[in-house]
């Protein structure tokens, strides 16, 4: 993070303080147009192809769409609720993070975002790759798990799930989602946004690693501890594991205390 910390001591002062609530305004100010029936939802999204044909305004009106659009005012509380969390994620990972480094990562998520869409269209031309703004919404949830992996949301507002199930739930449903897309060109659209959660979080990516694989290595040798022998004949290899029915005895022999069964013990005694 040495890099981001000279980066925002030169441009700090360009971020926007709030700016995931600047796009939840503008968000409502466009749904408010569709309800009216004076913007359709996919005039605003970003389409490669109608970028190529004119549509320059495109490549930032996808910005402002609502993740989806309501069919019923039931939908439409959902709807607020959705905004709501994000607002609420967005303001955590501020305090957090600090102004300046959430603007960058929500600007390289657009610019990933952006470059995919073109690259997956040249990829694959006989198909129509279109984007939303939803990236936006996943790639900050997956920053907030990150972050606060322990807090519970009430899913139905009645079941407590700790953010970090629900951020695995939402990566394996992305996975099926990646599955069944037709193109290789649609699988890099959709993957592209995701490389800023890469480079922002690769050293907890790297440490989380680490970590587990030192407690499973931890846990391998107290395994091993716990399964090893207490005692151990140093003339027959038996041990109280083997052979649970013999006595174990210490005798010191050239200034070492050695272990000898029962049975050494007497076949010595005899000879």
């Amino acid at each position: 993070m040495k890099k981001l910390d000279k980066l925002e001591k030169h441009l700090g002062f360009l971020a926007v303080p709030n700016v995931v609530m600047s796009l939840i305004v503008a968000q409502l100010i466009i749904y408010a147009a569709m309800l009216t029936g004076r913007v359709e939802f996919e005039a605003l999204l970003l389409i490669p192809k109608a970028v190529y044909a004119g549509e320059w305004w495109r490549l930032f009106s996808f910005l402002i769409t609502p993740p989806y659009v309501p069919a019923s005012p039931f939908q439409a509380i959902f709807l607020a609720f959705f905004w709501y969390i994000l607002w609420m994620m967005s303001q955590a990972l501020e305090a957090q993070w600090g102004i300046f480094r959430l603007n960058l990562f929500l600007l390289t998520c657009v610019l990933f975002a952006t470059a995919g869409a073109f690259l997956g269209q040249l990829i694959a031309p006989t198909g129509t790759i279109y984007i939303a703004p939803r990236f936006l919404y996943y790639s900050l949830f997956l920053a907030f798990a990150t972050l606060n992996p322990n807090i519970q949301f009430l899913v139905m507002f009645v079941i407590p799930v700790k953010v970090k199930w629900m951020a695995w739930i939402l990566v394996g449903f992305a996975c099926i989602s990646l599955l069944a897309m037709p193109t290789i060109g649609h699988r890099i659209a959709f993957i592209a946004p995701y490389l800023s959660y890469l480079i922002f979080f690769k050293g907890n990516l790297r440490d989380s690693l680490t970590s587990r694989q030192r407690r499973a290595k931890f846990e391998s040798e107290r395994r091993q501890t716990l399964d090893a022998p207490l005692h151990s004949c140093v003339q027959c290899d038996a041990n109280e594991k083997t052979h649970p029915e013999r006595d174990f005895r210490y005798k010191s022999v050239d200034n070492d205390m050695v272990c000898i069964c029962n049975i050494c013990r007497e076949s010595t005694s005899s000879e």
